[in-house]
C-alpha cells in the first residue's frame, strides 16, 4: 500500500511538472517551423509542381566546418536546380546576390535556388517554381 502511494505521488508530481503546475514561464521552446522545412523538403514539394530530376545531396560541398554564418545547412542539387538551405534569410540573400552575378538565382525566404544553364527550363516553369518556393518559405 504504501509503495502504491509513492508512486502515485511520484506521478502526481511529474504530471504537475510537465503541465506547468507553478507560476514560472516555461523555459523551453517548442521547435519552430522554421526548423522543420530542409532543402530536401523544398524539392519535395516542387517536385510536385515540376518534375526535377535526378536529386542528390550534395551538403558536404557547402559546409566549410567552421560553423560561418553564411554555410548552408543543406544543398539538394537536380538536373535544373539546385535548392540551398541556409541559417537565415539574410545569408539567403547573400548568396543570392553573390551567385546572382554568374547564374541565374533566386531568394525564396532562407533558401536559394540555382538554376543551371546545362539543363534549360523554360520561363513558365521557372517563374512557377519559384513562386511555389516562396510561398513555401512564407508558410514554414
Amino acid at each position: 500500500m504504501r509503495t502504491r502511494t509513492i508512486l502515485g505521488t511520484l506521478a502526481a508530481l511529474a504530471l504537475l511538472t510537465a503541465c506547468g503546475g507553478g507560476d514560472e514561464e516555461p523555459t523551453a521552446e517548442k521547435p519552430s517551423k522554421a526548423s522543420s522545412l530542409t532543402a530536401q523538403g523544398m524539392v519535395d514539394q516542387l517536385t510536385d509542381l515540376y518534375p526535377l530530376a535526378n536529386p542528390r545531396d550534395n551538403t558536404g560541398s557547402c559546409d566549410t566546418g567552421k560553423d560561418h554564418p553564411n554555410d548552408c545547412r543543406q544543398l539538394i542539387t537536380t538536373d535544373p536546380v539546385s535548392v540551398y538551405e541556409l541559417k537565415t534569410e539574410k545569408a539567403a540573400a547573400h548568396w543570392a546576390k553573390t551567385m546572382g552575378r554568374s547564374q541565374e538565382t533566386v531568394q525564396a525566404g532562407r533558401f536559394m535556388l540555382l538554376w543551371w544553364d546545362k539543363h534549360p527550363t523554360d520561363k513558365d516553369a521557372k517563374a512557377e517554381m519559384t513562386a511555389k518556393a516562396q510561398e513555401i518559405a512564407e508558410g514554414e
